[in-house]
């Protein structure tokens, strides 16, 4: 049984002392920010991330266009766009802080706003 940590992820056993584990962590990317991951919605990173502020640095590694519509200039997560980790707002937590583990589904989410009045 993998320790509470590495729920979710997935181990590979090299010998009597090295246990390796890979852990993936999955981006689910909605609306118009799919335009700046070459239209990709659903986003695996995988060297275990332990923060969401650091899984999203290895999401810009792939995407760099992704990041200026997410977090501004000082790197705070800009106010139109809301983080989820498995389920649950960052903004009521650690911010980029948030603690991840393996396994756990990072959602991006920019809020909807503007319309005509009924």
């Amino acid at each position: 049984m993998l320790p509470p940590r590495f729920a979710g992820c997935e181990s590979t056993d090299n010998g009597p002392l090295t246990i390796t584990y890979i852990c993936m962590v999955t981006f689910n990317i909605a609306g118009f920010l799919a335009d700046f991951t070459n239209g990709l919605s659903e986003i695996p990173v995988g060297s275990s991330p332990t923060t969401v502020g650091e899984a999203l640095h290895e999401l810009w590694q792939l995407h760099i266009g992704l990041r200026d519509r997410v977090v501004n200039e000082q790197g705070q997560l800009r106010t139109h766009v809301n983080i989820f980790v498995d389920g649950e707002n960052i903004r009521r937590k650690q911010l980029l802080d948030t603690p991840i583990s393996g396994g756990s589904e990072i959602t991006i989410l920019p809020s909807v706003s503007g319309g005509t009045p009924p």
